[in-house]
């Protein structure tokens, strides 16, 4: 027996969580073109200067300050049941089990950048219930 490939599940990083559904349901909302990593978010980092000391009483010595950046990539969270919440996504009418790890918010947030919905408008309710969208064009 061979599994159809549509069927394996994926998840899928967006800034602030993961979306986590088979194949087939992700390529029926975002295409086949699913899209590459995630930019990341960069911030600046600065280190103050100071002066440490190896031994009580040795000789002092300074460390100067810097300044680097450091990048942040979306990652997903396997704790909690399952992996996350378990929310519904209309695609052509009908609703679709996925699970989403992070906050509603910053799913929606996700959903409002992006543009290439192959079957808008795009809902999805929360666990409790609560729909949000539509999304898209």
């Amino acid at each position: 027996m061979t599994l159809d490939p549509k069927a394996r599940k994926l998840s899928m990083n967006f800034p602030g969580g993961t979306l986590t559904a088979t194949l087939g349901l992700l390529e029926a909302v975002w295409g086949p073109q699913l899209g590459g990593a995630t930019d990341p978010e960069t911030a600046p980092v600065s280190v103050s200067g100071y002066t440490r000391q190896r031994l009580i009483g040795g000789t002092s010595k300074t460390v100067a300050a810097n300044t680097y950046t450091r990048k942040k990539y979306p990652v997903g969270s396997a704790s909690g049941a399952a992996g996350g919440e378990a929310v519904m996504l209309n695609v052509g009418g009908k609703w679709w089990t996925a699970r989403l790890s992070g906050s509603h918010q910053a799913f929606c947030d996700f959903l409002r950048g992006s543009s290439f919905y192959q079957n808008a408008p795009f809902l999805w309710k929360s666990q409790r219930g609560t729909t949000y969208g539509p999304f898209g064009s």
